[in-house]
């Protein structure tokens, strides 16, 4: 689906409170990680992630269509039978959920990095619904043991919208095993309380991005390369390439136009920790292809250079 689109709402709910990855809110509460002699590690290799299908993209005014007498009634087997949150409908049509062939796309990745031996030991995502929802699946099927960390600093570019979207509370993202305890580094609505330009986006992620590859983690195992998974947007993967590459970019509003055709569902970029810098290496994972369609990102685009 085009970024560039406009969407609008009429409601918003709060986050959580805000505070540093460092805090001692971010970090296990229990006596053994409080420990100093216990082994702490930073990442040594970092998965960006676009959710998978989104409903929207594929069913164009589905929140309409889909409601007879009230009820939800879905009029495709690729539109979830059910919808994951009990909440108005309206809600949905700026926080929409993924289809049935998204999660399957995203247990896909899931299985993937279980068999690669690329089990998340840390997983952040966007306060999406499609971000909580694939972020849930590839945890699931990769068998992380990982709680989500949900950090709206991950959120995609608020000028898409024209108010804050009404994103789940605590109770109702309960069901994707969310680290409640976990401390953003930012709150949506402040986010959205002032104008976000291009040159502001691109400072957000790279602050968030570069804080979670430096936020050290309990590591039981030193032997084994600690492994972060960032479920984001499109524009996420992108502007992850542009900030952990050695020669760094910018992300322009030109790069952003139907940037979801060049980095399509669940395209994934994992990025290895080298002495001073992060190293992506496109092919570490395999992509995920049948007929017209791969979630392999458009490589001349993703690792372009500002020259």
């Amino acid at each position: 689906m085009p970024q560039s689109n406009t969407r609008s709402s009429r409601s918003c709910n709060s986050c959580s409170s805000t505070g540093t990855y460092a805090c001692a809110s971010n970090l296990e509460r229990n006596s053994s990680i409080l420990n100093v002699r216990e082994k702490r590690s930073l990442p040594s290799e970092m998965i960006v992630m676009r959710h998978s299908e989104r409903v929207d993209d594929v069913f164009n005014g589905w929140t309409k269509k889909a409601i007879k007498d009230g009820v939800y009634s879905p009029y495709d087997l690729n539109m979830p039978p059910s919808l994951p949150i009990k909440r108005p409908i309206e809600n949905y049509s700026l926080d929409t959920p993924i289809t049935v062939n998204g999660q399957v796309l995203a247990k896909m990745i899931g299985r993937g990095l279980f068999v690669l031996k690329k089990v998340p030991d840390v997983i952040y995502c966007s306060p999406s619904l499609r971000c909580l929802q694939t972020a849930h699946a590839v945890k699931t099927l990769s068998q992380s043991k990982a709680k989500l960390r949900v950090e709206p600093a991950l959120f995609e570019n608020p000028h898409l919208y024209r108010a804050m979207p009404t994103l789940a509370t605590k109770e109702e993202r309960a069901q994707f095993e969310v680290d409640e305890r976990y401390q953003p580094l930012i709150r949506l609505k402040d986010l959205f309380a002032k104008e976000e330009r291009i040159k502001s986006y691109n400072s957000r992620l790279k602050d968030v991005l570069l804080r979670i590859a430096a936020t050290t983690e309990p590591s039981p195992d030193t032997t084994k390369p600690l492994t972060v998974l960032v479920v984001g947007h499109a524009s996420t993967v992108d502007l992850a390439v542009g900030v952990l590459n050695p020669k760094q970019r910018q992300t322009t509003t030109d790069d952003l136009h139907r940037i979801g055709d060049r980095i399509p569902y669940c395209s994934t970029v994992l990025f290895r920790r080298q002495s001073s810098y992060w190293e992506p290496i496109p092919d570490a994972l395999p992509p995920v292809t049948y007929r017209n369609f791969t979630n392999r990102v458009l490589h001349e685009f993703v690792y372009r250079t500002n020259e």
